[in-house]
C-alpha cells in the first residue's frame, strides 16, 4: 500500500477527494493537506490523516513529510501557491512522485514531476465526443494513442471482413463493441457497420488505420495501399498506346488516388519520344519515368515498394505469364490487362468459389471497384448436381442491400465457368489471388477454377489478395 499524499484547493479538487473517499479509500494510505476544512474528509478510518493548515506553509507541510510519502498531488487553482509547494516538497525529497494540476517551468529538470494542463484535459475530452474522430486511451497504458477506438461507417473497406482476412503488422484488433456487448474477435469474426473496434498498436499506424476505416466506398485501392502503378515492358511496344489509355481512363475513375506509370528495357527513340510527348501524363497526380538501368521487373518493384505505397499494379499478359510466382507472393491486388479494352467494360463478374470464406473477402472490394467504374455485377454460380452455393449468395445479397447495388446471379449445372467466360464480352472478372495455386501440378489445377480462369488471356482480371 503507497502513501500518498494531496495537496488540496478550489472545485477540482473537492471533486477529486470525493471520489476517493466515495470509491478508491482502501486503495491507499492517504494524507489529506487543506485550508478549507469542506475539502477534507469527515469520516476517519485506518486509510487516511488530514490536516487543516496553509500547504504553503514551509514549517506546516515539513513537519508532517515523511520518507514513507511515495507521491504527491498538488490540486489548487492558484499558480503561485503550486510553486511553493512544489519548492517545499523538493527541498524535501527529490524522490517523491510529484503530480500537479498546471503547470509552471522548474528551475531544473524533474522527471519525477508530472504536470497536467487542465485546459488540454477539457479539450480533449470534448473533442472525444465529435463526430468522425477516434477516442484514444490518454490515463492507461503510455497515454500516447497506442490504444484506440474506432466505430465502423457504412460503407468502410473493412466492414464485411472477417478479423482474420485482415493483416495486422504493428498493431491488432483487441476486442469488437457490439450492441453494448464486448466480443474478443476471433479469425472468422466478421465486422459489421456499426461495430466499435477496439485498436492496440503503434501510434503512427493507428491513425493510418483509422483513415482507412473511415474511407467510404470508391476507395479502392484502399485499404491495400494508396498508389496504382503500371509497369510495361517496352520491348513488348506493339499494344504501348493502347494499355496507356486503358490505364489513364481506369485512374479517371478513381478518387483521390496517385499513378504512376514505369516503363523499362527501351527499344526505340520513337517509344520514348512517343511517352515523352504525351499530354495525358502531364496532369496533377500522375508521374511516370523510363528506367534504362534495370531490366527485371521484381528489382524495380522492390525499389517502388520503398517509395511507394502500391495499392494496385496493372500490368499485361506477357509480364503476367513471366512473373506469376514474384507477383503472387506481393500481396498487392493486381489487374491483368484483356483483349478488350476497360473502356468498353459493362459488367464484373465473380465465379463463386467452393470457399465461402474467400467469397466473403473479396466481396467489398467487388462491390467498391465496380461501383466506381459504373460496372453491373454478376455472380456465376457452376455446379454439375446443382448444389449450389446458397451461403454465398445469400452473402453476397446481404451486401447488395448495403451498398444499394444489385447483383445479376446466373446458375448453371451444364455451362463450365471457363467455356462461360471466354463467351463474355465487355466483363472483367474478379478473383481471389491465392499464391499457392501456384504450387498445385497442371493435372491437378485443372480441376479449379481459379486456376484455369488465371490462364485467360481474353477479358481483364483482378486478382485480390485475401488479406490487406
Amino acid at each position: 500500500m503507497r502513501k500518498v499524499l494531496l495537496i488540496l484547493d478550489g472545485i477540482v479538487a473537492k471533486e477529486f477527494a470525493s471520489t476517493i473517499t466515495n470509491k478508491y479509500f482502501n486503495k491507499n494510505y492517504y494524507i489529506f493537506v487543506s485550508l478549507d476544512k469542506n475539502l477534507l474528509p469527515t469520516n476517519q478510518t485506518e486509510y487516511y490523516e488530514t490536516y487543516q493548515f496553509d500547504p504553503c506553509s514551509s514549517r506546516k507541510l515539513k513537519e508532517i513529510l515523511s520518507p514513507q510519502i511515495t507521491d504527491c498531488y498538488i490540486i489548487t487553482d492558484q499558480k503561485e501557491d503550486r510553486e511553493i509547494i512544489y519548492n517545499i516538497i523538493r527541498s524535501y525529497s527529490k524522490n517523491i512522485q510529484i503530480t500537479m494540476l498546471g503547470e509552471f517551468s522548474p528551475l531544473t529538470e524533474d522527471k519525477q514531476l508530472n504536470m497536467i494542463c487542465e485546459y488540454n484535459v477539457l479539450s480533449a475530452k470534448l473533442f472525444e465526443k465529435f463526430p468522425n474522430v477516434p477516442r484514444t486511451a490518454k490515463y492507461i497504458g503510455l497515454g500516447q494513442g497506442e490504444i484506440m477506438q474506432i466505430s465502423v461507417p457504412f460503407g468502410s473497406p473493412y466492414a464485411y471482413r472477417s478479423v482474420g482476412a485482415i493483416k495486422q503488422k504493428k498493431w491488432k484488433i483487441a476486442a469488437i463493441y457490439r450492441n453494448n456487448e464486448m466480443i474478443l474477435p476471433k479469425y472468422s469474426t466478421t465486422i459489421f457497420p456499426n461495430d466499435s473496434l477496439l485498436l492496440v498498436g503503434d501510434p503512427t499506424t493507428l491513425w493510418d488505420i483509422y483513415h482507412r476505416i473511415k474511407e467510404e466506398i470508391g476507395q479502392f485501392p484502399t485499404p491495400f495501399g494508396r498508389d496504382v502503378v503500371f509497369y510495361f515492358d517496352l520491348t513488348q511496344s506493339a499494344s504501348l498506346d493502347s494499355y496507356i489509355m486503358q490505364t489513364l481512363w481506369l485512374f479517371d475513375n478513381f478518387k483521390n488516388k496517385r499513378l504512376h506509370l514505369c516503363f523499362f528495357n527501351p527499344s526505340s527513340f520513337e517509344d520514348i519520344e512517343k511517352i515523352k510527348n504525351l499530354p495525358q501524363l502531364d496532369k496533377k497526380n500522375i508521374s511516370w519515368h523510363i528506367e534504362f538501368y534495370e531490366t527485371s521487373l521484381k528489382n524495380i518493384i522492390n525499389k517502388d515498394k520503398n517509395s511507394k505505397n502500391i495499392g494496385l499494379i496493372l500490368l499485361d499478359n506477357f509480364l503476367f505469364d513471366h512473373h506469376k510466382g514474384f507477383l503472387f507472393d506481393l500481396g498487392i491486388p493486381l489487374l491483368k490487362f484483356g483483349n478488350s479494352s476497360l473502356q468498353n467494360l459493362t459488367h464484373s463478374v465473380v465465379i463463386l468459389p467452393k470457399n465461402l470464406e474467400e467469397a466473403e473477402k473479396i466481396s467489398s472490394v467487388v462491390f467498391d471497384f465496380s461501383t466506381q467504374l459504373g460496372l453491373k455485377i454478376r455472380l456465376y454460380d457452376f455446379d454439375p448436381d446443382s448444389h449450389y452455393h446458397e451461403q454465398a449468395i445469400d452473402y453476397y445479397r446481404h451486401i447488395e442491400k448495403v451498398f444499394e447495388k444489385k447483383v445479376e446471379l446466373i446458375q448453371s449445372d451444364t455451362i463450365n465457368p471457363i467455356i462461360w467466360l471466354n463467351r463474355q464480352e465487355h466483363t472483367l472478372q474478379i478473383l481471389p489471388l491465392k499464391k499457392e495455386v501456384l504450387q498445385k501440378s497442371l493435372w491437378f489445377s485443372l480441376t479449379e477454377v481459379e486456376n484455369l480462369s488465371m490462364r485467360l488471356s481474353n477479358i481483364p482480371q483482378l486478382f485480390i489478395p485475401l488479406s490487406v
